[in-house]
């Protein structure tokens, strides 16, 4: 199996709770409604997730999600979307089960639909569409779906009529990639989801030794897509200093061991912390072996995948 073929599999145990599992529930089956201007993407390099308000490779407007529905009519239903720009037609719906993944440059529109009897993922790309309940998949055709400026609707039957609905999450995802080599460089990913997942703190990381005077590197990242970013950060590195950088540095002047704490902030308030601690000796006592420790390489390993390959689960998720 090819190598791009095993970061997937990895990808998948560490990102298989994205987005998923995070829905909303309503009685009456209310429209759900998003923030204009959440468009998200994520360095690869810093691990940040950014608000992206324009973009050369794709505009922006037309993944920015403001409303989704759900209609029923006997076993018919009907799922709509609708965007602040207009519905585009670029690329087509990613293949996970194709053992050659192609490069792409796309924008795909997803529906995640959970019934008391039946889970239903509805991916829509360039007038094609496909649907998949339970082992089935299933192309849609031109009389399935249907595409008014701003508005997608698409309309299938549930598997009984006797089904009620629970819940319903809605996403928007542009991936323009080249996957034929492990080179990152030419990665672009932006999304919405409606509604959003609750923030997700991914990891706080620092060596496990340092000594006095050595200047430290700390590692924070969030779940891609979950929260309200833009973010705010605030590091305690346990000795009364603080930082409200992603990545920041620190120095200790005297040895013990410290808690530190990472905190994350959304626009909507809402916070979420990670702890870990960090044994500080005598200058020259113990080290963590420079800026590129083993422990450091290996964060930013997983944290690459995490990121780079982890925006195809996202959409395999939806999809499943």
């Amino acid at each position: 199996m090819k190598i791009k073929n095993l970061w997937i599999m990895a990808t998948m145990v560490s990102s298989f709770f994205l987005i998923a599992t995070f829905s909303v529930a309503a009685a009456d089956v209310p429209p759900i409604t998003d923030p204009i201007g959440d468009v998200s993407s994520v360095d690869y390099l810093t691990g940040e997730a950014k608000v992206v308000t324009s973009s050369p490779d794709v505009t922006v407007a037309n993944l920015d999600l403001i409303e989704a529905s759900y209609t029923q009519n006997a076993q018919q239903v009907t799922l709509s979307l609708q965007v602040k720009g207009i519905i585009e037609d670029r690329g087509k719906i990613i293949d996970m089960y194709n053992e050659e993944i192609p490069d792409f440059n796309a924008v795909e529109y997803g529906f995640l639909l959970s019934t008391t009897e039946q889970e239903y993922t509805v991916s829509y790309s360039n007038k094609t569409g496909q649907l998949v309940k339970g082992n089935d998949q299933i192309n849609l055709t031109a009389a399935d779906f249907s595409v008014n400026e701003n508005t997608l609707s698409i309309t299938f039957s549930l598997v009984s009529a006797n089904e009620e609905y629970q819940n319903l999450s809605v996403t928007t995802t542009f991936i323009k990639a080249n996957f034929s080599s492990i080179d990152t460089a030419g990665l672009v990913y932006l999304s919405d989801v409606a509604p959003n997942p609750p923030l997700q703190v991914y990891d706080a990381y620092a060596p496990n030794i340092g000594s006095i005077g050595e200047n430290i590197q700390f590692n924070g990242s969030v779940a891609p897509l979950t929260g309200q970013p833009p973010y705010t950060y605030h590091w305690i590195f346990g000795d009364q200093g603080s930082s409200t950088d992603l990545n920041p540095t620190h120095t200790y002047t005297k040895a013990g061991v410290y808690t530190f704490t990472f905190t994350v902030t959304d626009q909507s308030g809402a916070s979420e912390s990670q702890t870990g601690t960090i044994t500080i000796s005598a200058e020259g006592g113990g080290s963590s072996s420079g800026p590129l420790s083993n422990q450091m390489i290996l964060f930013l390993a997983v944290l690459l995948i995490i990121i780079v390959i982890g925006v195809i689960i996202i959409v395999w998720i939806i999809r499943r």
